[in-house]
């Protein structure tokens, strides 16, 4: 059967608030649900994968460890990735707007069936007018990594799975778990400035800076452990004062010189011509996922309630007062 991309949203949406979700966060994540079915054709699938997870979601559960001018520390309760991630983008992109550059980390769910939204993180940051990089590992196997960077007429999106925690993950890891991510020194710089690099192709620091990120972002450890699932989120303001003309190229330059070795590259053009094609002729479901995802989403019995419009990040607002 075929469904308008609006009753896409529109159920998406229903399932979030069924679950328990504010209507920013319904909202929020069902923005995720929609890119990975305009992107990967997977969006409506993995939703339907979620159910039986959604029962048991608790977003007001997660809380913040720490925080610093330029780091975030979150604590999910081993909420999903489609949930956790938001609030770890929201944070990052408000670090990266005040200082030049945010990084956060938040802990996930083992055996994340969500992870196929991961890219919308990279993809949402770069609509704001970020450069990013989104780090995920557990202690599964799975390890992936995704870059993103404002372009016309949609982002450019580069995602790799690795068979280990990337380096770039490992390091910044480090840099938290010994307490030092406070100090003066952003914990990028901690963590990518460890050895001298053999090739500088960048005449700017913040521009070497990004480029070891992305580089040991797409290179695995090898034997890495990761007693808990996570995500790093590092959001860079490329129009920052702090930040020089050079970082906002960066990522493009390497993702173009290096397109084979990343397991998808969603180019701004295909992805435009696809969601056109979306937007027409609709999105292709079978009938028993659609049933499904319909009636969970009839669990929708309570108005909303006060607060419910607040940011879809948590905390942002009492955390700026």
């Amino acid at each position: 059967m075929i469904l308008s991309v609006r009753e896409v949203h529109r159920l998406s949406q229903r399932c979030f608030w069924a679950a328990g979700c504010s209507e920013a966060n319904a909202k929020a994540n069902a923005k995720s649900i929609w890119w990975t079915e305009s992107y990967k054709g997977s969006g409506f699938t993995t939703l339907h994968t979620l159910l039986d997870e959604l029962e048991e979601l608790d977003p007001r559960a997660m809380s913040m460890r720490d925080r610093d001018s330029m780091t975030s520390l979150i604590d999910s309760k081993s909420q999903p990735v489609v949930v956790s991630s938001t609030p770890a983008l929201d944070l990052s992109c408000a670090q990266a707007n005040e200082h030049g550059i945010g990084v956060t980390h938040a802990t996930t769910k083992e055996d994340d069936d969500s992870l196929p939204t991961l890219g919308h993180v990279a993809s949402h940051a770069a609509e704001r007018g970020y450069v990013s990089a989104v780090l995920y590992a557990d202690g599964s196997g799975n390890a992936m990594t995704v870059l993103g960077t404002p372009m016309q007429p949609l982002p450019l999106i580069a995602e790799t799975e690795l068979e280990s925690p990337p380096v770039s993950y490992e390091r910044l890891l480090d840099v938290i778990d010994t307490g030092v991510h406070g100090r003066r020194q952003t914990p990028l710089t901690q963590a990518m400035f460890v050895n001298p690099a053999e090739d500088e192709r960048h005449s700017t620091a913040d521009a070497r800076l990004l480029d070891r990120l992305i580089r040991q972002a797409t290179e695995p450890t090898g034997d890495g452990r990761v007693d808990q699932p996570g995500l790093f989120v590092v959001c860079i303001d490329p129009s920052h004062p702090a930040q020089s003309g050079e970082v906002g190229n960066v990522v493009e330059g390497f993702v173009r010189d290096r397109e084979a070795a990343f397991t998808e590259v969603f180019d701004p053009d295909t992805i435009t011509d696809r969601i056109d094609t979306l937007l027409h002729n609709g999105v292709e479901v079978e009938r028993e996922v659609w049933r499904d995802i319909f009636e969970f989403s009839n669990g929708i019995l309570a108005p909303p309630f006060e607060g419910s419009e607040e940011g879809a990040g948590f905390g942002l607002n009492e955390l700026d007062k």
